[in-house]
């Protein structure tokens, strides 16, 4: 039995506001019972997603990274230093 598209929807929309940990803990529980072909199909699903997360992620920090590096040491410094005089 094939599952319907909503479903399949339905199922992407929940992947994606999870966070890592959380996919990872349904895809390990996943494995232990993959029994029909609509939860082998929900692992892969979940699979796909947790791929995105983690390419997400990596842009994310490659992102920082350049940043960071791009950014003059004595212009943080700057930056940094009207931080504090702004808390005060």
């Amino acid at each position: 039995m094939r599952p319907e598209p909503d479903y399949l929807q339905m199922l992407i929309s929940k992947y994606r506001t999870m966070d890592i940990e959380e996919l990872k803990e349904n895809i390990d529980n996943w494995k232990k019972e993959k029994d029909c072909f609509t939860e082998l199909q929900s692992l892969d699903i979940a699979k796909k997603e947790l791929e995105l997360k983690y390419k997400e992620r990596q842009e994310q920090i490659e992102l920082l990274t350049k940043s960071l590096t791009s950014s003059s040491r004595i212009g943080r410094w700057i930056s940094s230093a009207k931080a504090v005089l702004k808390q005060f």
